[in-house]
């Protein structure tokens, strides 16, 4: 494998040297593909590893900022709301042996003993719809993909721990914040609807239960026929009432899936 150039060590060397020791950002993006929850991972340069996106927090930068212009330099996506999850900070958090590897490719030993303390993440999630998922890999990076949540335990160091809390929060907040909007595209089915359910909480929905529930609590409106053709009877398509699935979720409406 490859070392750094020093012009790579160089301009590493000077970004950390902007940044606040032992507090690093993590951001978790879920996106729908019609039939998982998906998330992006990046490939650092001269790395087989797989991560989610993270860095880390300048001197003169807020928390918040430093994860929108991390995930925009790792991923490209720009323009997302962003929600904390989670803060993980245990004594124990601290991956010298896993990153002691990297003096093999060049990195220098104030490198190493920088980016090997013990650090604080702050986790970031946000939701984005697939048609608005393109990514790019930004500098330092060689690769960015989609995967599914339920290979995140391939990830390195805890960041499967980070996933599973991020997944976590998403269900806890799937009936009190306005989820629907962000995954789901202008027009849907009640099929795709459940699906989308389904990949949330991580088990299978009664198909009937779940249109009657849906239907029932009016927060979906009835536009017509399915956009594609079928021999059979086509699926109804529908759109979200926005103010009335606000409404429901301001009254903490429980659909009992």
């Amino acid at each position: 494998m490859a070392q750094f150039t020093k012009e790579t060590i160089a301009l590493i060397r000077e970004e950390l040297k902007k940044c606040i020791p032992q507090l690093s950002i993590n951001c978790v993006i879920f996106r729908f593909d019609g039939e998982a929850l998906q998330i992006p991972v990046v490939q650092p340069m001269n790395a087989d590893a797989w991560s989610i996106p993270g860095g880390y927090v300048y001197q003169k930068e807020g928390i918040h900022d430093a994860a929108k212009r991390i995930l925009f330099e790792q991923t490209q996506m720009d323009n997302l709301i962003l929600s904390q999850f989670g803060t993980f900070g245990s004594a124990e958090r601290e991956f010298s042996k896993e990153i002691s590897g990297h003096t093999n490719l060049g990195f220098p030993k104030d490198i190493i003993d920088w980016i090997s303390q013990r650090f604080v993440t702050i986790g970031y999630y946000s939701i984005v719809q697939l048609k608005k998922s393109k990514l790019k890999p930004g500098l330092f990076f060689k690769e960015v993909k989609w995967i599914d949540i339920n290979d995140a335990d391939k990830l390195a160091l805890d960041h499967s721990v980070l996933v599973s809390e991020a997944v976590q929060t998403l269900r806890a907040e799937l009936q009190s914040r306005p989820l629907l909007s962000s995954f789901m595209p202008e027009t849907f089915t009640l099929p795709e609807l459940q699906k989308l359910y389904e990949a949330i909480l991580g088990r299978p929905v009664d198909r009937g239960n779940f249109r009657q529930r849906m239907l029932k609590s009016n927060i979906l409106i009835k536009i017509g026929p399915t956009r594609e053709k079928t021999k059979n009877r086509p699926p109804i398509l529908y759109r979200l009432d926005h103010k009335v699935y606000l409404d429901s979720l301001t009254h903490d409406i429980k659909y009992g899936f």
